[in-house]
């Protein structure tokens, strides 16, 4: 199963998602996970204790489909590496490599070939927002792109992140997102946590950092609906 986070502002949870679901994967499905840094900015490839311009091949090379081998960062999990200077317009093979088990992407904020061609080819494409209104406006415009690219919308999943129920805009938001996009949106929500931003300077999951936080319950929440998704059954 292929999941593609994408959203085309910054700042919304994006890497920290695809860090934490990409970990829980790996470590409750018993499946092999392979995380991808597709953001030049390489937060993901940081945040997991390595610097991209340390590897020799990296998500640019995955893209061509260049032989090479993802870094095995925990049993089940691995990294492909992100580029910190890729081309503007990258080369993608047809037959690049295709690991087995889940292939988590972060993609950067920004719509290019690559991310076009790699969402068309995805199983699903979970979107992280922050819980304000403008954020429904990004929604409706990320629905009109998928529609010119003949993109099913029923492939896209909304997340909340940075949530705090003590605030009336976060629940009116909430509110809105179920009311307007109950189909697409998932309905748990990733609260706002200390530990969250904590974890990646550290080179950790939350389920490392700390596996007894209100961060981790949510992400695993996550993880189980994804879960489920692959395998109904669950």
């Amino acid at each position: 199963m292929n999941i593609l986070i994408f959203n085309q502002k910054g700042g919304v949870g994006k890497t920290t998602t695809a860090l934490n679901l990409g970990a829980g994967l790996a470590r409750f499905g018993n499946s092999p996970v392979t995380l991808v840094d597709l953001d030049p900015q390489t937060h993901l490839t940081a945040a997991l204790g390595h610097r991209a311009e340390d590897f020799a091949w990296n998500v640019s090379d995955w893209l061509a489909g260049k032989p090479g081998k993802s870094l095995e960062i925990a049993e089940n999990l691995s990294l492909i590496a992100g580029d910190c200077n890729p081309a503007t317009e990258p080369e993608i093979s047809s037959s690049r490599m295709k690991p087995e088990g889940f292939v988590v992407i972060d993609a950067p904020p920004v719509w290019n070939s690559s991310v076009a061609r790699l969402m068309v080819e995805a199983d699903w494409i979970l979107t992280p927002l922050e819980p304000e209104f403008l954020s429904m406006q990004g929604v409706s415009r990320l629905f009109k792109t998928m529609e010119k690219f003949n993109i099913p919308r029923t492939k896209l999943r909304l997340l909340l992140c940075r949530y705090d129920a003590r605030l009336l805009v976060h629940r009116e938001t909430r509110e809105s997102l179920t009311q307007r996009f109950s189909d697409n949106f998932f309905g748990g929500v990733i609260r706002k946590s200390v530990r969250l931003a904590e974890s990646p300077g550290y080179g950790y999951s939350i389920f490392d950092y700390a596996p007894d936080s209100s961060g981790a319950n949510d992400y695993l929440s996550l993880t189980n609906y994804w879960l489920r998704q692959n395998n109904p059954k669950i």
